[in-house]
């Protein structure tokens, strides 16, 4: 994941750790770690302070850049962490997990806002719509489903596919 000034790289390993390079000077930063299996995913916020990272230990944290360190750690999944992803306004982390659950945190008050039951099978990705009012989510179950986050509910499915979707995400513009 490439910060929105494109700065830094983000990336995620099967080593535990996630790692942060420069692209100016192509070269590691510093690297986050602490957890006990891999690390799937992650993200940088869109001001660039905090970083969310998934992992197969089936919980999501949040880390400080600037200080480089865990400011706080979800363990509500009960599956393997797939995909993290902040809302556009940067005041909340979705994530979505081999549970078939979509869960959606409050960063400030480190609560969760919303929690959906969401698919049948494994949910492979989410993704924010640009104006935060939406999520798309991807399942082994063949369906990519959009969720209305300000009524709380799904708005509508999307069939088609035949095998397991493994990515969406809505255009930015």
């Amino acid at each position: 994941n490439f910060s929105c000034d494109g700065k830094w790289l983000l990336t995620s390993s099967d080593d535990k750790t996630a790692k942060v390079w420069n692209t100016a000077d192509r070269k590691f930063v510093f690297s986050l770690s602490g957890y006990s299996n891999w690390v799937r995913t992650c993200q940088f916020s869109p001001d660039v302070r905090l970083i969310a990272t998934g992992s197969d230990d089936k919980s999501v944290k949040l880390w400080d850049v600037e200080h480089k360190q865990e400011i706080h750690s979800f363990t509500d999944h009960t599956g393997m962490v797939n995909s993290v992803k902040f809302h556009p306004d940067g005041t909340c982390v979705a994530s979505c997990s081999r549970d078939k659950k979509i869960k959606i945190w409050d960063i400030r008050s480190k609560r969760l806002l919303q929690h959906y039951d969401a698919h049948s099978d494994n949910i492979n990705q989410i993704s924010f719509h640009p104006s935060g009012n939406y999520l798309i989510s991807a399942s082994d179950d063949a369906r990519l489903k959009i969720w209305d986050l300000r009524q709380g509910r799904l708005a509508f499915t999307l069939y088609g596919h035949e095998g397991g979707c493994t990515a969406s995400t809505f255009s930015a513009g």
